[in-house]
């Protein structure tokens, strides 16, 4: 199957996901920001996406994120040709803010709790973390949305990655601007 194709199937299956949704407000991209970071023998190592694909309900305040091992980059070759290797290789997060609602009018910062489930492969996680919603004074996005949470890289066969001197839980941070509703 091409990258095109693929692509195509997964734009097309958010925009079916996201016109069903009907009277609730929901957000879709493909270009989040993930950081995925730990410690690599004696130093910290960083693996970055803008890749992530988002699906935000603004009214319940529930999530999904999808990422594509293969769109990962570290800036270390060995680790990199690794995950250029992993394509269509899923981690997917689905969850929920701990609060109400996405609010895109104006409010203070909002600092939560996220609790979901993380599915890479075979292996599904229960994961709780931290969120922050900051509102931007912005004419198509209203808030930025950051996550926080930390997972057992064992858990998810990802010292075959990174490489068994991967000491610690591997911290997740994700970032994402939110759009103003739709009138």
């Amino acid at each position: 199957m091409s990258n095109r194709l693929c692509l195509l199937l997964v734009s097309s299956l958010i925009f079916l996901y996201v016109s069903r949704a009907s009277a609730q407000e929901v957000f879709g991209t493909d270009n989040g920001s993930i950081h995925i970071s730990s410690v690599k023998g004696d130093k910290v190592v960083t693996a970055i996406s803008k890749q992530l694909i988002v699906i935000l309900n603004y009214d319940n305040a529930t999530f999904k994120l999808k990422l594509d091992k293969s769109t990962l980059e570290t800036g270390i070759d060995s680790i990199d040709k690794i995950f250029r290797q992993r394509i269509y290789d899923y981690i997917e997060f689905e969850g929920k803010l701990g609060i109400e609602q996405v609010k895109t009018e104006k409010h203070p910062p909002q600092d939560f709790e996220v609790n979901g489930y993380i599915t890479c492969s075979t292996h599904y996680v229960s994961v709780a973390g931290k969120g922050h919603l900051e509102h931007l004074f912005g004419e198509y996005y209203s808030c930025l949305l950051n996550m926080t949470f930390f997972i057992n890289p064992e858990k998810f066969n990802l010292k075959d990655t990174f490489g068994e001197d991967l000491t610690g839980d591997l911290r997740v941070d994700v970032i994402q601007s939110v759009l103003n509703r739709q009138e």
